[in-house]
């Protein structure tokens, strides 16, 4: 970290004692980049109290900048907390509740929308897959870099480390040719705005996402080594270095008018309160995260005492740069000027609703203000975190007076906030990139339903550690082990209609198609079937060769919501097994037009037109699939057979050794490259 010390040290200012008043547009045509790192608690930085030397480059900053010394998170979900970073408001507001199932729809103004308005530059890095385009944090940028690969078959995870995350971040800033910007520059109108020779160069404005502390754990060396007991600090070590490599390459000017603000999106449970990872709950090892602002010049090194929202973070940004904020549920954290009102703390609404939309359980949110915390459940819990910041003690039965404030303030909030809208339409690439990463998406509205103390996750915290238990087996490979655990929750809950989906998906990893239909099947009878489980179903029956069911069951699915884009790829499969070719094609290109990204049904389409001997078109879908996603294996293996068929042996022996590479027991491509090997047909 010497290299970064000095980097920074030419912004070195001497300490005080608190924040010094800073006026609004002090930073006016300076840089912006926001570092968000993914799953950070606050509590595993140093300047937050760490003693595990994790963070020197953060805590250097911290040291030279403004530290919020409590900042809290809304929702412990990557999408939905960096869609309210990106535009101030709740997530009630943007309509994104969740990862996957929901879409940001570009209509709320955003940071980057704003500050591109302003005549920013504007670019975006981010490091999985959750984050893709297709949700819609594309808004207001220039370019938007989500080239993060994975191919769900083998369960590998769809991320990308820090440092191929920051690589083409440096390059960018410090390799674009940036256009002049004009002085005094006003918003724009319809009207391109006319260039002068001699104005001053555009700032630019970069958001940089950092997905590795997030599970699973997994941190290259030489840090896996040093932390082979506590992988997850190892993650947030390698982060924070390669985060101090990007500061160095940027010295020598590009940070001398840039303002920095590093924080994270939520933090991690590490099994407190029995949940291990987030998502369920919304206690503060999810909820705190860190903040800290640093620029040259105007900022002195201080703490912050007052209360800081992830909400905040757009109108603090846009305020400290003198660009007009449109209307936003924060507000500008920037430190007062004389005679301005000193920040309150106006309470920093939560939610955390995946439970209540993936198992309808009881739906959880609640409001943290003056280090007092209501979450509101069927069994409600009150605690004073001055008192118990670990929250183990829930006051509410023996200080209903202290919860009634509170209370009054959640139930303003909620009023005024819709309930979660139904999910955008995920298609099944989406949905099995999303279920490598650990997240499971709702795919129809929550009915509508009482909740008792039965439906409280408190309560049922032992499921979903068993359902994380299942996962994490898969993820090792250990489908007989994720088998056994999630037929004990069934056992215990019937109901559990997601436990039914995941053991039907362990059953096939290990091989066992016809117990997985049969898993499926029973669920149906019973009573528990959701669209996604009956999806599963014919999914199943199909693959059994049973078409004519499966058709039977997926048609009507896909009768009932036309925007269930998995629904219709798993009816194209189907069709195409069933010789009804026309059928698949119409189903496919469904899929295409309203996900155009969507490899996987690239890949079908192409396989398609494989079995009708459509040669040209089946390399043209091929193609395409593996340009959006070269780890896709099976639109290798299509490749390497359109290729023999074309009579280049060569290229063709190259698809199907890489579908190997990505694949090893991919029998279909080892088969075709042994035959064509065999006949001494392709150079060694």
């Amino acid at each position: 970290m010497v290299a970064v010390l000095t980097v920074l040290c030419c912004a070195c200012r001497a300490g005080s004692s608190g924040p010094s008043a800073v006026a609004s547009g002090t930073l006016r045509g300076f840089n912006v980049l926001l570092v968000t790192i993914d799953t950070l608690r606050a509590d595993h930085v140093g300047v937050y109290g760490s003693t595990l030397g994790l963070t020197p480059t953060l805590d250097r900053l911290a040291g030279e900048g403004l530290r919020f010394d409590v900042a809290h998170a809304h929702v412990p979900m990557t999408l939905p907390s960096h869609t309210t970073i990106m535009t101030g408001l709740y997530p009630a507001a943007t309509g994104v509740r969740d990862n996957g199932s929901f879409r940001f729809d570009g209509t709320k103004p955003t940071l980057a929308g704003a500050l591109q308005h302003a005549g920013y530059r504007t670019a975006a890095f981010v490091g999985a897959f959750v984050l893709d385009a297709r949700f819609g944090l594309n808004t207001g940028f220039d370019l938007y870099d989500d080239r993060v690969q994975g191919a769900s078959a083998n369960l590998e995870i769809v991320q990308r480390t820090a440092d191929a995350v920051l690589e083409p971040a440096a390059a960018w800033v410090l390799n674009s040719n940036p256009e002049p910007r004009t002085q005094n520059r006003e918003p724009r109108t319809g009207n391109p705005e006319p260039r002068t020779p001699n104005s001053e160069p555009r700032p630019w404005f970069a958001w940089v996402h950092l997905y590795d502390p997030h599970e699973p754990y997994t941190p290259p060396e030489p840090f896996a080594s040093r932390y082979r007991q506590d992988p997850y600090s190892g993650e947030i070590a390698y982060t924070d270095a390669a985060l101090g490599r990007l500061l160095d390459r940027l010295r020598g000017g590009a940070l001398d008018r840039t303002l920095i603000v590093v924080t994270s999106d939520h933090g991690e449970s590490l099994g407190e309160h029995g949940e291990r990872t987030h998502g369920l709950f919304a206690y503060e090892a999810t909820l705190r995260v860190p903040l800290i602002v640093w620029a040259p010049g105007p900022i002195r090194p201080a703490v912050v005492s007052a209360p800081a929202r992830l909400v905040d973070l757009a109108p603090t940004i846009l305020d400290l740069v003198g660009v007009a904020p449109p209307s936003f549920d924060g507000r500008s954290l920037r430190p007062r000027a004389p005679g301005e009102p000193p920040l309150d703390d106006p309470g920093s609404y939560f939610e955390a609703l995946n439970a209540n939309l993936t198992r309808n359980w009881a739906p959880l949110n609640g409001i943290v203000r003056d280090r007092l915390k209501l979450v509101d459940l069927p069994i409600p819990e009150l605690y004073d975190l001055e008192a118990d910041p670990s929250e183990q003690r829930n006051l509410y039965a023996s200080q209903r007076e202290r919860a009634r404030d509170l209370e009054s303030r959640l139930d303003r909030i909620s009023a005024g906030a819709q309930a979660p809208s139904a999910p955008a339409p995920v298609d099944s690439d989406a949905a099995m990139r999303l279920r490598s990463l650990g997240y499971v998406v709702s795919t129809a509205p929550t009915p509508a339903r009482a909740f008792t103390a039965a439906d409280d996750p408190k309560r049922l915290v032992h499921l979903n550690a068993m359902l994380d238990d299942a996962a994490a087996a898969l993820g090792r490979s250990d489908p007989v082990a994720a088998v056994a655990t999630l037929q004990a929750a069934i056992r215990e809950r019937p109901d559990l209609t997601i436990a039914y989906d995941r053991l039907a998906f362990a059953l096939r990893a290990a091989g066992r198609t016809s117990d997985a239909v049969a898993v499926l099947d029973r669920a149906a009878r019973e009573g528990h079937a959701d669209r996604a489980l009956l999806r599963s179903l014919g999914s199943g029956l199909r693959d059994l060769g049973d078409t004519a069911r499966a058709i039977a069951v997926l048609e009507p699915l896909a009768r009932e919501d036309a925007a269930d884009l998995q629904t219709l790829d798993a009816l194209g499969q189907t069709y195409a097994r069933a010789g009804r070719p026309r059928d698949a094609e119409a189903a496919f290109e469904r899929v295409l037009a309203a996900s155009p990204n969507a490899s996987a049904t690239w890949n079908n389409l192409g396989s398609l037109y494989l079995s009708e001997n459509r040669t040209a078109d089946a390399l043209a879908a091929l193609e395409k699939a593996v340009a959006i996603n070269p780890e896709l294996a099976g639109a290798h293996n299509g490749l390497g057979v359109v290729y023999a068929r074309r009579g280049e042996l060569d290229k063709a022996a190259e698809e199907w050794k890489k579908a190997l590479a990505l694949r090893p027991d991919f029998a279909d491509a080892r088969a075709n490259l042994e035959r064509i090997a065999a006949r001494g047909a392709i150079k060694n």
